[in-house]
């Protein structure tokens, strides 16, 4: 499950910068379609991130195991975790917050920036875990390649 957090992850990121995008078409243009594809897109993400977040615990359990490797890594191994964990948990709540308010067509939720100001920080939020993962990845390849 590990070695799959690599093509798990991309996805969800994916589809949070188009969501984001999405909400901000919608409050510009003031087109109802375009809320409707940020609130659809941001629900797809927040299930993808839950394979994300599942087989990046895996991949840290991993790495955890071989422990000399995890001992080169552990401020990058621990930022991403977390950073990635708080994540999921964040835009999971804001998407059943959001299918709620939506549901119960709370005019607060409905028109105004709250929701596509918040999607887009989610958005940067996602991107900057996500180059806290790269920097873990370099950090791991660096030191396999000072072994050779």
């Amino acid at each position: 499950m590990s070695t799959l957090h690599h093509f798990f992850v991309h996805f969800p990121v994916a589809l949070l910068l188009v969501s984001a995008a999405s909400d901000l078409a919608g409050v510009i243009f003031k087109r109802e379609f375009f809320t409707q594809v940020a609130i659809f897109l941001l629900v797809l993400s927040a299930l993808g991130g839950i394979a994300a977040a599942v087989s990046g615990n895996a991949a840290e359990a991993g790495l955890l195991e071989q422990e000399l490797l995890a001992t080169q890594v552990p401020a990058e191994m621990k930022a991403h975790t977390n950073w990635g964990n708080t994540m999921i948990w964040v835009i999971l709540l804001v998407a059943v917050g959001r299918i709620f308010a939506k549901l119960e067509k709370k005019s607060w939720a409905e028109q105004g920036w709250l929701f596509p100001v918040i999607n887009v920080l989610l958005a940067i939020a996602v991107v900057y875990t996500g180059w806290l993962g790269g920097r873990l990845t370099d950090g791991i390849f660096d030191y396999l390649q000072s072994l050779m």
